[in-house]
């Protein structure tokens, strides 16, 4: 009969190692410091830091921790496994704020991070949209626009809107067509950041010092081979330009000037442009097919994703959006409770 191994020596070896491997994968360090980005602005002793922990596509149970008299924190026994990220995030002055997501891998198992955070404010007297981005393309019966808005913050503090006579605070409006319908959101949704107003919707999003963007898009039928966008703005525009698919179809308007062509995916657009537009002002902006022309369905996607790939094809040249865009989605979804 052949005899067995004795057993017990790996068994003892597996219990010597595996609380090691534990450890091991538990040993990450986050460490970090929240800063008032606002000249002269209050304490940031005895701040909550909340830390929450994804691992894949599920959150585990949040930890918290109070920062000391220099701002400082620190969290310590952190997964460094390549599925978990981490988020750091502080409630000031009714704000959340973040410093982003964050890993730990064994060969950096410390990672320190850096969170801003501002005096809140209520005057948004020096807000601005910066650039506005109208994308048209063509769907069955109806134009389609989806349209990127990126607003500037100037100041040092962070605008938390004006109240909208329900008690609840608005930062941006936005004034749709009168005829368009199926409005959708790249970033949040109705009764939830965003809320219907008469003539289009307010967001409730505070805008923090920089840039802050909001990508939404609907839809407006042809009607007659005319399909009308006119509206009017809420926000002083410095500048604003329309993309819009070369199909023999033309944009009349008395406030925008063609100039131009781009390219993009293999597909031509016009390119038309208007700057220095006041705030209360009309915009005048109609899309027309041409004589005789019938229904045009675009061969690119319309959902409101359309509009960064034209960045990242340099339609709209040397506008660096493409990593701010995507990191303010980050921030964003940082920043909501829960």
């Amino acid at each position: 009969m052949r005899r067995l191994r004795p057993v017990w020596p790996t068994v003892m070896l597996l219990c010597i190692l595996l609380p090691l491997r534990v450890r091991a994968q538990s040993a990450g360090v986050l460490t970090g410091t929240v800063v008032n980005g606002t000249a002269g602005g209050g304490s940031i002793e005895g701040l909550e830091v909340t830390l929450r922990s994804f691992q894949g596509q599920e959150e585990r149970e949040p930890r918290t921790t109070v920062t000391d008299a220099s701002g400082a924190f620190r969290f310590e026994g952190l997964e460094t496994g390549e599925d978990w990220v981490y988020l750091a995030r502080v409630v000031y002055e009714g704000v959340v704020y973040s410093g982003g997501m964050v890993s730990l891998t064994p060969d950096q198992a410390e990672v320190s991070v850096q969170v801003p955070v501002y005096e809140a404010t209520t005057d948004g007297s020096s807000i601005t949209v910066e650039r506005a981005h109208l994308f048209l393309t063509f769907t069955e019966g109806g134009v389609t626009t989806t349209e990127l808005y990126v607003f500037q913050n100037p100041s040092d503090r962070t605008y938390v809107g004006v109240d909208g006579g329900d008690g609840q605070r608005w930062t941006a409006k936005f004034l749709l067509p009168e005829e368009s319908h199926d409005l959708i959101f790249d970033d949040g949704s109705l009764n939830g950041r965003f809320r219907l107003i008469d003539g289009g919707f307010v967001d409730t999003e505070p805008q923090w010092p920089g840039t802050t963007q909001v990508l939404f898009s609907y839809t407006v039928d042809l009607i007659g081979g005319v399909a009308d966008l006119s509206r009017t703005l809420a926000h002083p525009t410095v500048d604003l330009n329309v993309l819009i698919e070369e199909t023999g179809a033309t944009i009349e308007s008395q406030d925008l000037v063609l100039e131009g062509t781009r390219q993009a995916e293999g597909q031509t657009y016009l390119n038309y442009v208007a700057h220095s537009l006041d705030a209360g002002q009309h915009l005048d902006l109609r899309v027309r097919l041409a004589a005789g022309q019938g229904a045009v369905r675009s061969t690119q996607p319309v959902r409101t994703q359309a509009l960064p790939w034209i960045l990242l094809g340099s339609v709209l040249a040397g506008l660096p959006l493409v990593y701010p865009f995507w990191r303010q989605r980050i921030q964003s979804s940082a920043r909501k409770d829960g």
